[in-house]
């Protein structure tokens, strides 16, 4: 369903800042970022336990709550709204917030460096003019945009998805993260081997419905707001190895897919990351696999964490 051009009696302003929301693009910290995402997009960012899945996600959400600028200071953010949806129920809320306080006061320290080299009396000249933006407030501003929720079942999920469209306004939530979308897979797939009585017309409570019910949910989300949608995928089994491309050097890793066709059919982009095979390290840190299963690209990359997020390995030392 194509959304109007024109809302009403919008004024030529309303209508550009609309559309100018509606086109925004994610782009994923280096090495991820040769494909940007865009609004209706659904990314799957797919690998084990021990991939950075959900550190991928905590900067992508660190880079939407930053804003653009503030009081001369480049902080280089999006400035849009996210909601963490944490099924793991593992979400490090210390780590967003110490990666978020890193970030500003690096931007900060770049703002007083830049009017160094120019031969101004830094202190002098942020005090009169107020250029220097207070970090609490910066920090405080970020965290409003952020909103978290942990569901421990399918049925908290579900609730969670129905409630969504209702609560979210147009100035709502611009990034959806769901980490991690497979995590009651075992528990639902269980409920459909359980007996479900006489009763005829009662529905089948297992895997398939389930997940029927969160895509559909997904998808009037996506009509009614403009809005990307970012999922992680844990693989627990790697089940071959496939000798027709290779990664870093080394065997490509191919796992099984497990989610039900209902949840492949919304997905319009997927990445694979996992830890190296050779256990190659930078420095002191494992150093991580990426590649873009779709769209397929021909090339791959690697990436450590740091402090400060995440970095490509060539770009240098942490």
């Amino acid at each position: 369903m194509a959304k109007a051009w024109l809302n009403g009696d919008e004024t030529a302003k309303q209508m550009l800042s609309r559309v100018l929301k509606e086109r925004l693009l994610l782009h994923l910290p280096h090495p991820l970022h040769r494909v940007p995402i865009g609004v209706n997009n659904i990314l799957e960012i797919t690998g084990p336990s021990t991939s950075a899945k959900t550190e991928i996600l905590l900067q992508v959400a660190v880079n939407c709550i930053l804003p653009k600028i503030r009081n001369g200071v480049q902080y280089g953010g999006l400035e849009h709204s996210v909601l963490f949806l944490d099924l793991d129920c593992r979400f490090d809320i210390y780590r967003l917030s110490q990666s978020l306080r890193l970030k500003i006061t690096e931007a900060n320290r770049l703002h007083k460096a830049k009017y160094s080299h120019m031969g101004a009396n830094v202190s002098d000249h942020i005090s009169n003019n107020q250029l220097e933006y207070d970090e609490k407030d910066v920090f405080d501003e970020c965290m409003r945009r952020f909103l978290y929720t942990r569901c421990y079942d399918s049925f908290e999920f579900l609730s969670v998805l129905k409630v969504l469209s209702n609560k979210l306004t147009s100035n709502g939530v611009n990034v959806l993260m769901i980490d991690n979308i497979g995590a009651f897979y075992s528990i639902d797939r269980g409920f459909s081997s359980l007996p479900q009585g006489n009763n005829i017309n009662r529905k089948n409570i297992g895997l398939q419905s389930v997940l029927e019910t969160v895509v559909q949910e997904i998808k009037k989300l996506l009509v009614l707001h403009s809005m990307i949608v970012l999922a992680t995928k844990t693989v627990t089994n790697q089940v071959k190895r496939s000798y027709s491309s290779r990664v870093s050097g080394g065997l490509k890793s191919t796992y099984r897919e497990y989610m039900p066709l209902a949840w492949q059919s919304i997905v319009t982009h997927r990445i694979t990351v996992r830890p190296l095979d050779d256990k190659r390290r930078f420095g002191d840190r494992v150093c991580y696999s990426a590649e873009w299963v779709l769209p397929a690209l021909s090339i791959s990359g690697e990436f450590v964490v740091c402090d400060t997020g995440i970095l490509d390995s060539e770009d240098g030392k942490c």
